[in-house]
């Protein structure tokens, strides 16, 4: 339990260490940070030749996998978990915080004899006795669980982020150093459950003159003895240390020899990569080696005994090794960590603005006569009128552009109908706006605020003054598809009204009349109401009776101009203007 509280302890240590770096002030979560916002507007503006650096952001991941250590004993597979925090000084270069802890084990499946004469090594100490041949000690099967934690400041490098062809990969190779510390812990399986040292008399010899010597086979065989029918795997004894090392006190010895948790400067190196899942989320495989210039870390460091000599240490240190597969989380605002960022995106978009912009000075999509590198809307319709700019032009702001608004002008405020004309409740042609009589009847003339106009009755003279025989009237035209009044006529009505006065015993005929444009019988209904209205303003305004005026309608059947086309070609507008007509004729009495 007191081991498990040191790793965890150590741990804490190099998480608050990684984490108080980031803890800093937040500054504004735009792009780019404030104090670079000068050289961006400058570089926006095209004062300055270099953009300014994006903003870097923090990561944070977590990781785990498998560890060894590479050292006298052979190594077999144990686990390793890590702990990482990380921030981009650039697109290739990073700061990483590391922390991690592990466990690895080993066992060897050749015997042993070098641990005589060292009295601080858990195989001298169990199975050594004062009767034992010195050139000929008891084999025994070296092996170790080994408990580390450790914490690094690495260099990070990225080694395919400057990619010419690619905005953006989704691998990123990257290597690391750095510098650091570590702190270990050995023990040995030496003693059985009932703490007295293993019979090891009846496993298999490996070696040179052996006809088994290194066949897989044959070392499985012997790994597999040891593991099922002799070793209980409780690892009781510590295995030799540095005991003129002080570190975490762990206890003492055999011998009571204060034993310590090492604690050791270190150098760590990694290679991998990493896998982009989303914009803050990546997988990454890294492969991890520590150095410490410690020949401990498996619990041995002597070479094998030569018969007849004297024992030597070994001559490499151990390293420990961990492969990893972790899961990295980018905090804070921004798109993407740096490195993802292709730092040559910036240039390769400037040039793609550029050409576009070149390639917009000849180009007109909508044919509105505004290029698209100045037109604000590109995709008007066609036949649409618009301004300088481009977008499509509403003179009276009623929301009905002028190519589909069939009254271009509409007072300002005006409620206008899904045509884009003003609304004119009693149809006087006084927009309801300005009308200050909104229900005038139909057919009386009014004058500009809608209010009605009273005419003078014409006078009653003694005798007849116009007879049928000579009587001429003008014909009272009319706009395309209309059969409305125009106000320009209302003197030639007043004309026949007052003719009429003058002579009680006329009757009068009305014929109304169309151009050749839309079908017959909507031709023929459309004159009908032509010559109704303007019996109707004759009735109403001047006092003439129903009964003196006749109705007749003709359609377009009796043009004035014949043989018109029936589109809208301008040259020919004033033709049609005279067919569209109410001919006022006088009848006998």
């Amino acid at each position: 339990m007191r081991t498990i509280k040191h790793l965890l302890l150590f741990l804490l240590l190099g998480m608050f260490a990684a984490s108080s770096v980031f803890a800093q002030e937040e500054e504004d979560r735009n792009t780019v940070p404030p104090r670079l916002q000068e050289q961006q507007e400058l570089y926006e503006g095209g004062d300055y030749l270099f953009p300014a650096q994006k903003r870097s952001n923090w990561s944070i991941g977590l990781a785990g996998g498998t560890s060894f250590v590479s050292g006298d004993v052979k190594a077999q597979p144990g686990w390793g978990a890590a702990l990482e925090v990380r921030k981009a000084l650039g697109h290739v270069f990073s700061l990483r915080f590391q922390s991690a802890i592990g466990q690895a084990k080993g066992l060897n499946y050749q015997s042993s004899r070098g641990y005589y004469n060292h009295g601080n090594n858990p195989w001298h100490q169990n199975y050594t006795t004062s009767n034992t041949d010195p050139f000929n000690p008891t084999r025994v099967y070296y092996n170790f669980k080994t408990t580390y934690g450790d914490l690094f400041l690495q260099g990070v490098v990225n080694l395919n982020n400057v990619n010419f062809y690619k905005e953006q990969s989704k691998w990123n190779v990257f290597v690391s150093a750095g510098i650091g510390g570590m702190a270990y812990r050995v023990k040995v399986d030496a003693l059985d459950a009932s703490g007295n040292p293993y019979d090891f008399s009846n496993v298999p010899q490996l070696s040179s003159n052996n006809t088994l010597f290194n066949f897989s086979e044959a070392r499985r065989m012997v790994i597999n003895e040891l593991r099922d029918n002799i070793l209980d795997g409780e690892y009781e004894s510590l295995a030799e240390g540095h005991t003129d090392e002080q570190g975490i006190k762990l206890g003492t010895d055999a011998n009571g020899n204060d034993r310590y948790f090492v604690v050791n400067p270190a150098l760590s190196g990694s290679a991998g990569f990493r896998f982009r899942l989303s914009r803050r989320l990546d997988l990454s495989l890294e492969h991890r080696i520590v150095w410490t210039n410690d020949d401990l870390i498996d619990g041995q460091r002597w070479a094998e005994w030569p018969a007849g000599t004297a024992t030597a240490e070994t001559g490499d240190a151990d390293l420990y090794q961990t492969t990893l597969i972790g899961l990295n989380f980018r905090l804070g605002p921004g798109e993407e960590s740096m490195w993802w960022t292709n730092p040559l995106t910036e240039s390769y978009r400037n040039n793609a603005n550029i050409k576009d912009k070149l390639d917009k000075l000849d180009q007109d999509s909508d044919g509105d006569g505004i290029a698209d590198l100045f037109d604000k809307e590109p995709d008007t319709p066609d036949d649409a009128i618009v301004d300088g700019q481009g977008r499509t032009l509403d003179t009276d702001a009623d929301g009905y552009p002028d190519y589909l608004d069939e009254e271009p002008f509409s007072p300002k405020g005006a409620q206008v109908n899904n045509k884009g004309v003003a609304y004119d409740a009693d149809n006087d042609g006084v927009p309801d706006i300005f009308d200050v009589e909104p229900n005038t009847e139909p057919g009386y003339l009014v004058d500009v605020k809608g209010r009605a106009i009273k005419f003078p009755e014409p006078p009653k003279p003694a005798e007849p003054v116009v007879s049928t025989a000579n009587c001429s009237f003008p014909s009272i035209h009319f706009d395309l598809d209309k059969d409305k009044i125009k106000p320009e006529f209302y003197p030639e009505l007043y004309y026949v009204a007052r003719v009429m006065r003058e002579d009680p015993g006329l009757l009068v005929q009305l014929s109304g009349h169309t151009d050749n444009r839309n079908s017959d019988t909507y031709n023929m209904n459309l004159s009908q109401r032509r010559a109704e209205n303007v019996k109707n303003f004759l009735i109403k305004n001047f006092g003439i009776a129903s009964s003196r005026i006749q109705i007749d309608y003709k359609g377009e059947t009796t043009p004035i101009v014949s043989d018109l086309p029936d589109n809208r070609n301008p040259k020919f507008e004033p033709m049609h203007y005279l067919n569209r007509r109410v001919e006022v004729t006088c009848v006998n009495r």
